[in-house]
C-alpha cells in the first residue's frame, strides 16, 4: 500500500489513512461516526445524574513521534478495559498499535457496549506532531466516569499510549508513557512503519512478525532499522494529558 502525502500534514482527516497489511485489517471507516449510544440522552442519564463536560488538553511530549487519530470513550467499570499491562492485547488494540486505525476499536466497543456511554475516533488536526498542542472534549457522569482515549506513535512499529479508564477531574495532570501493544517486532523497518519519517524511504507497510506477546513499556528507537535513534527515540513521559 503506498503511504499517502496527508502523513506529512498536520491537517484534518476525513479518516485514518495509516493502513498497514494485516490479516483482520478491514477498509471500514463507518466506525469513525460517533456512535449514537447516548447521543438522544439530552442532559441527564436515565436515572437523571447531570453530565458533565471536560476538556482534556493533549500535549505531545516527544520530539518526533507524531501521535494518530485517537480512539475516545467513556464508559464505567463494566466495560472491558483497554489494556492490561503483561498481557496480550486486543486485536483490535493492535491495528491502532500498528497501523494508527481506531475504527477497529470503536467498533468491538460499539458492538460489546456493556458499560459503554460514548465511543469515538477524534481526528481533527491530526497526525499530532511533536511539541503540539490540541484539545477534545469528553461529557462524563457519575454513572459512566471513566475516560479511556488511545493513540499510536506513528514513527514506530507498534507503539501507543492511551488513558486507561481514569476518572477525570479539573486540575489534574497526567504524563503517560508510550507502551508496546507486543503485537510486533521492534524492528524499526521502514516496511513496517506507516509514519512520515518513513515516507521518503518506503511506501509499503506490513506487519512485522515476532511480536512480544504482551502489552509493556516501550523500549524507544534504538537505531537497528531505518530510523535515526537521535531523531526518533525518546523518553517517557510521552504524552500529557491536562484536565479542566
Amino acid at each position: 500500500m503506498k503511504l499517502s502525502p496527508i502523513l506529512l500534514a498536520a491537517t484534518a482527516l476525513a479518516a485514518p489513512v495509516f493502513a498497514k497489511g494485516h490479516g483482520n485489517t478491514r477498509g471500514d471507516q463507518r466506525a469513525l461516526a460517533k456512535s449514537s449510544k447516548g447521543a438522544n440522552k439530552g442532559g441527564e442519564d436515565d436515572d437523571g445524574m447531570r453530565r458533565k463536560t471536560l476538556t482534556l488538553t493533549i500535549i505531545n511530549e516527544s520530539f518526533d513521534q507524531p501521535f494518530s487519530p485517537f480512539f475516545v470513550m467513556v464508559h464505567n467499570s463494566n466495560a472491558d478495559r483497554l489494556y492490561v499491562r503483561g498481557q496480550p492485547s486486543s486485536e483490535p488494540l493492535a491495528l491502532l498499535a500498528e497501523n494508527g486505525e481506531p475504527a477497529h476499536l470503536v467498533d468491538l466497543y460499539t458492538e460489546n457496549d456493556n458499560g459503554v456511554f460514548s465511543v469515538n475516533a477524534f481526528n481533527e488536526g491530526a497526525p499530532y506532531v511533536g511539541g503540539e498542542t490540541f484539545q477534545m472534549q469528553v461529557e462524563v457522569s457519575e454513572d459512566y466516569p471513566l475516560v479511556t482515549i488511545a493513540t499510536m506513535a506513528i514513527n514506530t512499529n507498534d507503539c501507543f499510549t492511551a488513558l486507561n479508564g481514569v476518572r477525570l477531574s479539573p486540575g489534574m495532570a497526567l504524563d503517560l508513557p508510550g507502551l508496546d501493544a507486543g503485537s510486533e517486532e521492534n524492528n524499526e523497518k521502514c516496511s513496517s512503519i506507516p509514519g512520515p519519517g518513513c515516507a521518503s524511504i518506503s511506501g509499503d507497510n506490513v506487519a512485522s512478525d515476532n511480536g512480544e506477546g504482551f502489552v509493556h513499556v516501550h523500549r524507544g528507537i534504538h537505531g537497528i532499522g531505518d530510523l535515526a535513534a537521535d531523531q526518533y527515540d525518546w523518553r517517557n513521559p510521552m504524552m500529557r494529558v491536562v484536565v479542566s
